[in-house]
């Protein structure tokens, strides 16, 4: 099978949860989670790109590009906790085989999704001088990271949609089509930051803050071409008028999305903590860690891609009433999770030199990097078992339980151990190894969960309407509805 040729693959994702579901297969799962894979490695590829763009500039466009893009990545915590409410409700309903209830989910995810990005995005541009103070920057780089922020603030509408239309079609197990998205915004967005960046073709000379405006000009570009299509009624998915601010709805992404949205908050409030730790150790070690982080969030792509099919296949099952559908998907994604990341895990750790040299030409640097390495291979495995199982739990609506998790792995193991650590005086192996106490704690609580089938039930009220009208809130198998209701029903 060509898995990442879309043509090839295009009429079976399409088919939905009815197809998916006959099957219980790895194969099945594979064919969500490899073109999610790739469309993480682009998003991180992006991120590489605009390092490179800027590099010409010297260390101060570097640093800036650096603060930019994480106060950004915490202004994108807001879309990515939605997209979680969107895998759950859109994935259920298609499961449920109602296209009506997936489509006006969807429609009302795309109206959240703006509404927030720009209140928060308002707020960003308004403080921004507040948020990069925080970083301790000198004045240049400041000033720099300014020019970074503010047009990403203002421009991250463009993302939260983005993000939203490619979690929708991956909810219905359509994984392709956000792929090819994914591949042409970030072709796109590239290629108009180095033009803006660099002042080419005439253009004004922008600078660093040609690096957002770039970016979200090619994100535009796909969002435009998707709203087009989707107004013409080109897609499965059909836009649905009397859902754009439909109430109940909204109510019930926010509630789901909540505990998702304080999960991001706690996550990254926690990373930024444990850098003031590891910074007490010195400027080696700190850099050593900021490379190590870089090295894994190319690892993690794997994980990542198993989540997401994860989350899909869970929700599809559960809209099916499917319950044992729902657990065995979720165990064999962890299976395969596990063996994908064990492999980058091995590559990572046989690597650590030649990694370490190529992104550092400090001799205590490098030094530091293999140590840290190390324990990001140890800690792989674990990482695979809260994606896999983790987006289980977020695509059946438990979005409650992951944010105990966190919470439990972050404060208790991460930081309670870290400020132990420090405060006795630990080595900084010591400190970096205090994240496999995090990761334990999380894939522990993770299984314990999963296996007492009380995430199957924890959405109560407020799964999607298309399982509560058909089904009731008990879950009755529903594959009924398909032949008692055919012309409600469309496959492409």
């Amino acid at each position: 099978m060509h898995l990442f040729t879309y043509f090839a693959v295009k009429n079976s994702l399409l088919h939905g949860a009815k197809d998916l579901m006959k099957n219980l297969t790895y194969q099945n799962v594979w064919r969500l989670a490899g073109p999610n894979i790739i469309s993480n490695i682009l998003m991180v590829f992006i991120s590489f790109a605009h390092l490179w763009i800027v590099a010409p500039f010297g260390s101060a466009a570097s640093a800036a590009v650096v603060t930019g893009g994480r106060i950004h990545f915490l202004l994108m915590a807001a879309a990515m906790a939605l997209s979680v409410a969107t895998t759950a409700v859109v994935a259920r309903a298609w499961g449920a085989d109602d296209k009506t209830e997936a489509s006006a989910a969807t429609t009302t995810s795309l109206t959240l999704s703006v509404l927030m990005a720009l209140s928060l995005g308002s707020v960003t541009y308004i403080f921004a001088p507040h948020f990069v103070g925080i970083f301790n920057l000198d004045d240049l780089s400041s000033q720099l990271a300014l020019e970074y922020v503010r047009p990403a603030a203002l421009l991250n509408f463009i993302f939260a949609l983005t993000l939203t239309i490619a979690t929708s079609f991956r909810a219905i197990g359509d994984v392709v089509r956000p792929l090819v998205f994914s591949a042409y915004a970030t072709g796109l967005g590239i290629a108009g930051s180095y033009i803006l960046v660099h002042g080419l073709f005439g253009l004004p000379l922008m600078g660093i803050g040609g690096i957002p405006i770039g970016t979200a000009i090619g994100q535009f570009t796909v969002v435009l071409w998707f709203l087009i299509k989707w107004t013409l009624g080109r897609y499965a998915l059909k836009p649905v008028h009397t859902a754009v601010a439909d109430k109940v709805r909204l109510t019930q992404l926010i509630h789901i999305g909540a505990p998702a949205a304080l999960e991001q908050v706690l996550i990254q409030s926690s990373f930024l903590a444990f850098m003031v730790l590891i910074s007490g150790y010195g400027t080696a070690a700190f850099a050593a860690y900021g490379i190590g982080i870089t090295v894994l969030s190319v690892c993690i792509v794997v994980g990542l891609g198993f989540g997401a099919a994860s989350a899909t296949l869970s929700g599809q099952s559960l809209g099916t009433g499917d319950t044992e559908a729902a657990m065995q998907q979720g165990w064999m994604a962890m299976r395969l999770a596990i063996v994908g990341m064990t492999l980058m895990a091995v590559l990572t750790f046989a690597a650590r030199e030649p990694l370490a040299a190529m992104l550092s030409i400090d001799p205590e640097v490098r030094a530091h990097t293999q140590s840290f390495i190390l324990i990001l291979a140890l800690i792989m495995p674990l990482m695979a078992i809260e994606f896999a199982i983790g987006g289980a739990l977020r695509g059946g609506g438990d979005t409650r339980f992951p944010l105990v998790v966190t919470f439990a792995g972050m404060i208790v193991g991460r930081l309670s151990i870290g400020f132990a650590v420090r405060a006795f005086g630990g080595p900084v192996e010591m400190m970096y190894a205090v994240i496999i106490a995090d990761y334990s704690i999380k894939a522990t609580l993770l299984i314990v969960r999963f296996r007492s089938r009380k995430w199957l039930t924890a959405a109560g009220k407020h799964i999607p309407l298309a399982v509560q009208s058909v089904a009731g809130v008990s879950r009755e198998p529903i594959r009924s509805f398909a032949a008692t209701h055919p012309d409600e029903i469309e496959y492409q």
